[in-house]
C-alpha cells in the first residue's frame, strides 16, 4: 500500500477517497507515525512505527469521530510506550470481541480498574449498586452495556413508580456506571442510554410532630427499652451525625480529655474532628461498653447496631404512627443550632456536611465550631425538649 502525502485539515480529510482495491493511506510529516486509512466505508486512524526490528500497529479510532489533534496525542502516547518498553499496551479482550457486560462495567467502576483518577467508592455504595440491579434488573446484568438502550431504561423507571425511591436509586446507579465508561475509556465509546432520563423528585420527609410546639425527642429516646440503642439515639442527636457515622464508631475515634470526635469517613470520604458538647460527652461515657472497639455494638457480637427505626412516643420501634426517625434529629440539630445564633456556615460544619458554603470560600473554611457552640445547640435542644426525665437519670438507665 502506497502512502500519500497530505495535509490534515478538515477540509483535506473530509476529501480524501478511497481510490479503489486496498485502502489508500495518507499521512502528515507533521505528526509522525499517524496515518490515516481510507476505505470503501471508513476512514481509520493508525498508528504505525518500525522500531528495533519489530512492526508496532495500532488502531486509533475514525475520522471524523476522531478528530486530528485526539488522534495525535494518542499517537505520541503509543509511541512513548513502544519506545520505553518495546510494547503498546492493548485491550486485553480478542480483536472482535463483544462490548463488556454491564456487570463487568459495574466491577470496573466500583474498582477504580478503567482509571487510577476514578473515584473511589465506598464498599456499602458499591454493594447497594449490586443489590439494587441484582434485585430489579436481573437481565441486563449479563447484556453487553451497549445493547442497554434509552427505552429500556426509561420504561423500566416508569414501572417502578410505585417504589420511586427505588427507582431514582436504580437510576442512580446505572448512569453513574455508564459515566465511567464515558470518561475513562480511550477508545471513543459514546453510548448512555439513562441520558436524560428522568427519575422521582426526592420526597419531603416533614417531622412528626409540630417544630414550633415542644418536642417529643428527649421523652421517647428515654423510654427506648435497650440502654444501647438509647444512647444511639441520644449521640445522634446531640451531634446531628448521620445514622452511618454513629454506627461506625470506634471508641479510639472518640477523645475524651479534648471532648473531640473524629470521624474517619464522612459522606464524601473526608475526614473530619468535631467539639463535642458536654451533654454528648456524658452520653459517650454511659454508654454500655460491651465492645473494645465498637461504640454501639448490635445484638451481633461483633457487629454494630443495625440501623435505628422510627420510634413512637413510649420509645418503641414503629413502621408509622411514632414521633422521632432516625434522620429527624439532624433537623433538630440544625434548627437548635440556628436558635443559639450560629451562622449557616457554622452549622453546616458542625454536623458533617460536605458543602460549608457555596463557591470557593468553602473550600477554605476550617475547624468552624467549638466546644462554646456545641453546649449552646445541646442547650437549645434540651429546652425545646423539656424531658420529663432528669437528663442524668437518662443517661444512666435510672
Amino acid at each position: 500500500m502506497a502512502t500519500q502525502e497530505m495535509t490534515f485539515t478538515k477540509g483535506a480529510l473530509d476529501k480524501t477517497a478511497h481510490a479503489g482495491g486496498a485502502a489508500t493511506r495518507y499521512r502528515d510529516a507533521r505528526y509522525p507515525n499517524l496515518y490515516l486509512e481510507v476505505g470503501a466505508r471508513s476512514k481509520t486512524w493508525r498508528y504505525r512505527k518500525f522500531w528495533k526490528g519489530q512492526n508496532f500497529t495500532e488502531t486509533l479510532g475514525t475520522w471524523p469521530q476522531m478528530t486530528v489533534i485526539e488522534a495525535a496525542q494518542t499517537a505520541a502516547e503509543i509511541n512513548t510506550q513502544v519506545e520505553d518498553a518495546g510494547v503498546v499496551t492493548k485491550d486485553a479482550r480478542p480483536r472482535g470481541a463483544g462490548e463488556i457486560t454491564l456487570r463487568e462495567a459495574l466491577e470496573q467502576h466500583v474498582t477504580q480498574a478503567l482509571d487510577p483518577r476514578q473515584r473511589k467508592i465506598s464498599e456499602e455504595t458499591a454493594a447497594g449498586y449490586a443489590s439494587v440491579m441484582r434485585l430489579h434488573v436481573p437481565r441486563w446484568l449479563d447484556m453487553p452495556i451497549s445493547d442497554i438502550t434509552r427505552q429500556m431504561v426509561n420504561e423500566k423507571i416508569k414501572a417502578m413508580s410505585n417504589i420511586p425511591t427505588t427507582a431514582s436509586s436504580l437510576l442512580r446507579a446505572v448512569s453513574a456506571i455508564y459515566g465511567t465508561q464515558l470518561a475513562y475509556r480511550d477508545d471513543g465509546y459514546e453510548h448512555d442510554p439513562t441520558y436524560r432520563v428522568k427519575g422521582y423528585e426526592a420526597r419531603t420527609r416533614e417531622l412528626l410532630f409540630d417544630e414550633a410546639k415542644r418536642w417529643p425527642a428527649l421523652d421517647a429516646i428515654s423510654k427506648v427499652p435497650n440502654l444501647t440503642r438509647r444512647a444511639a439515639w441520644l449521640a445522634l442527636l446531640f451531634t446531628g451525625f448521620r445514622m452511618r457515622n454513629i454506627r461506625e464508631l470506634k471508641w479510639s475515634d472518640i477523645d475524651f480529655d479534648e471532648r473531640m470526635l473524629t470521624l474517619g469517613r464522612m459522606k464524601n470520604g473526608q475526614k473530619r474532628t468535631f467539639p463535642l458538647s458536654d451533654i454528648a460527652v456524658d452520653v459517650f461515657r454511659q454508654t454500655p461498653r460491651t465492645h473494645d472497639v465498637i461504640v454501639f455494638e448490635g445484638r451481633h457480637y461483633n457487629k454494630p447496631i443495625t440501623g435505628l427505626r422510627q420510634i413512637d412516643k413510649d420509645g418503641n420501634d414503629v413502621n408509622n404512627g411514632g414521633v422521632l426517625r432516625p434522620h429527624d434529629t439532624r433537623h433538630l440539630f440544625s434548627s437548635a443550632a440556628a436558635k443559639a445564633g450560629l451562622s449557616g456556615p457554622v452549622i453546616n460544619w458542625m454536623r458533617g456536611d460536605i458543602t460549608i458554603m457555596q463557591g470557593a470560600a468553602g473550600r477554605y473554611m476550617h475547624d468552624l465550631g467549638s466546644h462554646a457552640d456545641a453546649n449552646a445547640i445541646a442547650e437549645q435542644i434540651v429546652a425545646k425538649c423539656a424531658p420529663e426525665t432528669p437528663l442524668a437519670e437518662l443517661l444512666t438507665g435510672a
